[in-house]
């Protein structure tokens, strides 16, 4: 649990950080990558731990919207090839842990090849520039 805590702060305080819109960032810390992209008020984040530095995978994606950081809400992922990957996010946290492996798989395996994405809410759909497609360290 503490790993969580710690791991949630680090990724708030990279989310805080300035950043170019629309281009990932990626930040290494305490073994753990931390990949960032944000355009207007949405951010997405890609938290990876490939040596399961913590003992297990902690792999996330968390998402900020509109300086957010505890959403909890359904909430879908689009990739222009067609692929659609819908979640519920937990205190702004979709983890691989708990997450279906063919979701988790489809939705890393979009943030690596796509450039934009869009992130929709009931009916609020917003389109993020992730900028060049990132060989992220996720599993």
């Amino acid at each position: 649990m503490q790993f969580h805590k710690i791991l949630i702060s680090s990724a708030i305080a990279f989310a805080a950080s300035s950043a170019v819109a629309g281009a990932w960032e990626h930040e290494h810390e305490r073994g753990v990558d931390l990949y960032r992209a944000a355009d207007g008020d949405m951010v997405v984040s890609l938290v990876c731990d490939p040596n399961t530095v913590y003992g297990t995978t902690e792999s996330a994606v968390l998402l900020e919207a509109g300086s957010d950081p505890d959403l909890s809400a359904e909430v879908s992922f689009s990739f222009p090839d067609g692929n659609t990957v819908n979640t519920t996010l937990v205190h702004g946290r979709f983890g691989k842990a708990t997450a279906n492996p063919v979701e988790w798989e489809t939705l890393v395996d979009g943030f690596r090849a796509h450039q934009t994405v869009t992130v929709s809410r009931g009916e609020a759909a917003v389109d993020v520039e992730l900028g060049d497609p990132m060989p992220f360290t996720c599993l």
